[in-house]
């Protein structure tokens, strides 16, 4: 991924399929997808404290624990407004 776009909503299935309507490649390979193990850890929070956090957040939690190698990440080096 060259430049991957922040996804600001976690809309991820929608995004991916206007991405594919709209016949540019490159808005494929540019959409950013969280791992499965994103997905996966934040059901099980919502469910253990009852808020939801969004896909980037917990993706980003996930990788300053370590569980997540920086490849995986968007924008790694990024610094979040709630860090």
């Amino acid at each position: 991924m060259k430049n991957p776009k922040y996804n600001k909503s976690d809309d991820i299935l929608n995004t991916f399929f206007k991405a594919l309507a709209s016949g540019d490649i490159r808005d494929l390979y540019n959409l950013h997808i969280p791992r499965s193990d994103v997905f996966y850890v934040r059901a099980k929070y919502q469910q253990d404290t009852g808020h939801m956090i969004s896909l980037d957040r917990m993706e980003r939690a996930m990788y300053l624990e370590g569980l997540l190698d920086s490849k995986d990440v968007l924008d790694p080096k990024r610094t979040r407004e709630w860090e």
